[in-house]
């Protein structure tokens, strides 16, 4: 809608005020000369004011303060004709009073023309306001309108009328003619904005010929200039397609966080299955080092000392046979009675006898023995007095990993030193093998307490004291390495509540 708004009512501006101006002083002057005859010997000023009023109303304070100089001099100076000289013509005081009320009258006009030029300057401003909102709204792609609080279209712009088909509102058409799914919902959106008087964001929906649409709604109070009633603003995108997109790619998240759950949980098992697997494999690996055992103690030990008493009894007659013969024998029997120290060694490394018989720290104290006898390492050995027997599964496994610790620091540490420490603290079962060798290389220490891959050995020890609920760690720097392991020191028969480990067993004690 434009509005017709003249851009000057009628005011002068520039030169041609003041050529305007002079030249209606100058015929108000000689119209006073024209008329003086018919007032005898008082000429008054009407023609005058009546220039200097133009002058100010619609010329301006310069052209009309031109005005009354042009009227000053005209009337007591300068032009012939004139009906009285100075004296007649009231003498200062007529002079002074002259000038008081045209300066007066320029002063009203002068008022008078600002008012119109802040007015005509407020009226341009909301003329161009109006266009560019006109212009703004018309070619917004979204809906926009706006309505009172009954709910009649006050405004509507062109996106609007063209997708709701709406061709006018002069009629105070009813917003319920833009279609919406939840009618309910939108009034309450309309009454919340309303009464907190606020802008507020909503989710919409209508239903159109084409289907389910969503939309982006913006809402807002709109005060009239008056101050008066307060409408509701509202203007809506279409976000259908961004709505759609979103809900599918929840559900695409969701159906992949499913499949996520189903290929965790299959893991799960098969991670579960492959250690039940390891700790099958390590009780048949136990069992079949008892049996291995067992059987060259039974047999081939047995078979060893026959043939040691056979050559015990050819011994008797040495007399009778060579020195060569003689010589062998004897030979023959300290290799019947080394190969028999081997069978038994070979037989208590793979399963001690005393570790069924007489339990861990027996058998731990006859395997240190014999591993700094026949390694030249210094093994110090501590064994809390509070530790008795202990289930089977955990002795085995405690055995196990000192066995595996001795034997990695005589092979890699170099070190001449070992210390194990043992003690039962609380419910748990600890031990600590710690030695002074060179340690283990800086590139491969993240694997130890890792899921990286370690030596067969450090895997193996941390598979035995998982499979029982326990936990391994192991520190390692260039003054050294130290193996720490805890289990639940379970009584046979008996359960109890799995507490959490110590930090050490150095800090335990």
């Amino acid at each position: 809608m434009q509005l017709g708004i003249p851009s000057s009512y009628g005011l002068i501006h520039g030169p041609r005020s003041y050529l305007l101006t002079a030249v209606l002083t100058l015929l108000a002057l000689y119209v006073r000369v024209l008329i003086a005859p018919f007032f005898g010997s008082y000429v008054p000023y009407p023609t005058v004011w009546a220039a200097i009023a133009f002058s100010a109303w619609c010329c301006g304070l310069g052209p009309s303060l031109l005005s009354i100089v042009m009227s000053v001099i005209g009337i007591w100076f300068w032009f012939p004709g004139l009906p009285r000289n100075f004296a007649q013509e009231n003498g200062l005081p007529g002079l002074v009073t002259f000038i008081v009320f045209a300066l007066l009258i320029v002063l009203l006009g002068h008022s008078n023309r600002r008012s119109l030029e802040r007015r005509n300057a407020a009226e341009r401003e909301a003329l161009r306001s109006r266009t560019l909102f006109d212009a703004f709204m018309e070619n917004s792609p979204a809906v926009a309108y706006v309505k009172d609080r009954e709910g009649r279209l006050v405004y509507l712009n062109r996106t609007a009328r063209s997708r709701f088909g709406i061709m006018d509102v002069e009629g105070e058409a009813d917003a319920k003619s833009i279609p919406a799914e939840d009618s309910a919902l939108s009034q309450k959106h309309d009454e919340n904005v309303l009464r907190e008087e606020k802008p507020m964001e909503f989710i919409e929906y209508t239903k159109e010929p084409d289907g389910r649409h969503a939309w982006l709604t913006a809402k807002f109070p709109v005060r009239e200039p008056d101050g008066g009633n307060v409408l509701l603003g509202v203007k809506a995108f279409d976000v259908t397609d961004r709505v759609n997109a979103e809900q599918a790619l929840v559900e695409a998240h969701r159906e992949l966080e499913k499949r996520v759950q189903e290929r965790t949980a299959e893991l799960i098992e098969a991670n579960q299955s492959l250690r039940d697997l390891s700790a099958r494999l390590l009780q048949v690996r136990d069992e079949e080092h008892r049996r291995m055992a067992r059987e060259l103690h039974d047999s081939v030990g047995q078979l060893l000392a026959a043939l040691s008493m056979n050559i015990s009894l050819m011994s008797r007659d040495l007399g009778k046979v060579t020195p060569e013969v003689n010589r062998a024998i004897i030979e023959s029997k300290d290799l019947i009675d080394q190969a028999s120290r081997e069978i038994r060694t070979i037989s208590h490394l793979l399963h001690p006898p005393l570790l069924d018989e007489m339990g861990l720290s027996s058998a731990l104290q006859w395997y240190v023995d014999g591993f700094a006898g026949r390694s030249g390492v210094k093994v110090n050995l501590e064994i809390a007095p509070s530790i008795e027997r202990l289930p089977a599964d955990v002795e085995v496994a405690m055995f196990r990993l000192v066995q595996e610790c001795l034997t990695n620091i005589h092979r890699h540490s170099g070190s001449s030193t070992a210390d194990i420490r043992l003690l039962q603290k609380d419910s748990w079962f600890c031990v600590e093998v710690q030695d002074a060798g060179k340690g283990i290389p800086a590139e491969k220490r993240p694997e130890l307490n890792g899921n990286g891959q370690a030596g067969v050995g450090i895997r193996g020890m941390r598979e035995r004291i998982r499979i029982l609920g326990g936990e391994l760690q192991i520190e390692s720097s260039p003054a050294g390495t130290t193996v720490r392991a805890s289990l639940p020191a379970r009584q046979p028969g008996k359960s109890a509540a799995k507490a959490d480990p110590p930090e050490s067993p150095s800090s335990a004690a």
